[in-house]
Parts: structure tokens; C-alpha cells; sequence
């Protein structure tokens, strides 16, 4: 299985991981990564690799990050040019993770998850005002 690392601000990675939890029950081969405030980017960098080091069971890894141009970003950059096999996609949100935590029950190549986790991102974003007038417009017909 592709092992997953959350990385983000502050206590967001814990809570997303909590919040998936509650949904679909623990999974293995997950870390979490916190950038704090006095965290330096080469502390972050390793932090970041031990996480992946404990995922990675082969099948690589995919790291999914709060912001793109964030140090916890650009830390994973940095990573990515010294280790193999790793993935990473920026903008995660409940939505992409749920479905990226399922997906990769079946999906065995790193590169597909993370456009797993691209797609689901773009498909969780909706203005729910807008999609509920289509959907009233759509059952008046």
C-alpha cells in the first residue's frame, strides 16, 4: 500500500487525520508532519523524510500539503530532489482525503494517487449556493 504524509501549519495535519478517522476508521501507514512556529525548513526536511522513511513499504509515498509556496511545501520540494518514489499534491481538504484514503486500497503506482488526490480536490470545491439553484432549476423541470 502507498503510505500517506500529512503535512501542514500547525495542528491542521493531526486534525484532518482525526477528522478522517471519524469517517472511515484508522489506516495504516500514516504520519503527520506539523510546522511550528521557530521550525526551521532543514528540521522540516527531516522530519518529512522520516515520515515517508515509516510509510513506505515500497509502493512509495504521497505527501499531501496545506498551501502551495508554504514552507511545509517547500520543504517536501526540497525532498523530493534527494529521495524516490514520493509524490506530493498541495490544497488538501477533507474531501481529497477521504478519497485518496480509499482509492488507494486499489491503486498500486504513487503518480495515479496523487492525481486521485488532485481530482478529488477539484471536485470537492463547490459554491453550495450556486449548486443548490441548479439543483432546485434542475427538479422544477
Amino acid at each position: 500500500m502507498i503510505g500517506i504524509v500529512l503535512a501542514a501549519h500547525g495542528p491542521l495535519p493531526g486534525a484532518l487525520l482525526e477528522s478522517t478517522g471519524m469517517i472511515l476508521g484508522e489506516f495504516p501507514q500514516v504520519e503527520t508532519v506539523s510546522l511550528m512556529p521557530g521550525d526551521s525548513l532543514e528540521g522540516l526536511v527531516d522530519r518529512l523524510r522520516t515520515a515517508v522513511e515509516k510509510v513506505d513499504t515500497g509502493k512509495g509515498a504521497l505527501i499531501l500539503l496545506d498551501m502551495f509556496g508554504g514552507t511545509p511545501a517547500n520543504a517536501t520540494a526540497l525532498l523530493t530532489q534527494q529521495m524516490e518514489g514520493i509524490q506530493a499534491v498541495t490544497g488538501v481538504s477533507l474531501a481529497m482525503l477521504l478519497e485518496t484514503f480509499m482509492a488507494r486500497m486499489n491503486i498500486d503506482e504513487v503518480e495515479t494517487l496523487a492525481q486521485t488526490a488532485v481530482s478529488a480536490g477539484q471536485a470537492g470545491i463547490v459554491n453550495v449556493v450556486q449548486a443548490f439553484k441548479k439543483f432546485r432549476a434542475a427538479n422544477q423541470e
